[in-house]
């Protein structure tokens, strides 16, 4: 196994909102099978991880354009400048609640793209709550606030980002379509896209299929773009409908419904810059 560094760079340029990436977002998320469907490898040979001890915190990745590691004593030129990150609108600290609400609903994002994706799951400790290191992107020299685990931050988060962590890492380890140990076959998963080709599009949606595994068929889908995306759904197995598991653009404790909520039309709004779970059932 290894860390797949492709996997970690596609997946902050797509949620960010970059163009021309989206066919390798479903590669990456579909289990890398370009890297490692060689040698007898599997998918869970890849490591797939967002954030890791070096760089930025998912918490910083969102809020910071630029490193700030004057902290360090080496005139912030230490630590990697190509972080792939985006403040949402404002650098650092702020008291936007715009912004700060498009934060948390980006590192939801990032979530479930990371506990959705075939491989192995990495997390860095602390982003279950939102750790910041302040824009600290090299902080290995420093035995305080910016690498300890802050319990009191966890604290203010059990009911929001770290309620919606926890529950994606139940979903994650409950679902049989999600770290499968074989790699998608055409008839595990459908794409509901016609526009590969296209640099300008940012939306992703597709069904991972039951096929006797259990669980149930997920639709899930991907809107990084700045406006609402009116998806037609596909029409569930027969006898069964589709439950809302995740939408991140509601507030907690909508955002994350384990039981899946009824009353899913045949056409879903997917919100700007948001991403939905839905189960058949």
């Amino acid at each position: 196994s290894e860390w797949n560094g492709s996997y970690r760079d596609v997946m902050r340029r797509f949620i960010k909102g970059d163009e021309g990436c989206k066919s390798d977002f479903a590669r990456r998320i579909s289990g890398s099978s370009d890297l490692y469907h060689v040698n007898k490898r599997k998918p869970y040979h890849s490591i797939n991880f967002i954030t890791a001890h070096d760089g930025f915190t998912l918490r910083d990745l969102v809020s910071y354009n630029e490193k700030h590691n004057m902290a360090n004593g080496e005139s912030n030129n230490d630590g990697s400048n190509d972080n792939l990150s985006w403040n949402c609108g404002s650098e650092g600290v702020t008291n936007d609640a715009a912004v700060n609400g498009l934060r948390w609903r980006q590192m939801k994002n990032f979530q479930v793209a990371l506990m959705i994706s075939q491989g192995t799951p990495m997390m860095l400790m602390g982003d279950e709550y939102g750790h910041t290191r302040g824009g600290n992107n090299n902080t290995y020299g420093h035995d305080n606030e910016l690498n300890n685990f802050q319990w009191s931050e966890l604290d203010k988060q059990k009911k929001h980002f770290f309620r919606f962590s926890s529950e994606m890492i139940k979903l994650r380890r409950s679902h049989p379509l999600l770290g499968r140990e074989e790699f998608l076959s055409d008839h595990d998963v459908t794409w509901h896209e016609d526009r590969w080709d296209d640099p300008t599009s940012k939306f992703l949606a597709f069904t991972l299929h039951d096929r006797g595994l259990g669980g149930g068929d997920l639709y899930i889908a991907f809107n990084a773009h700045e406006f609402y995306v009116d998806a037609a759904l596909p029409s569930p197995p027969h006898g069964k409908a589709w439950y809302r598991i995740v939408d991140t653009n509601l507030p907690s404790p909508d955002d994350f419904i384990a039981e899946g909520k009824p009353g899913v039309e045949q056409r879903y709004n997917v919100a700007p810059r948001g991403s939905i779970i839905l189960l058949a059932k």
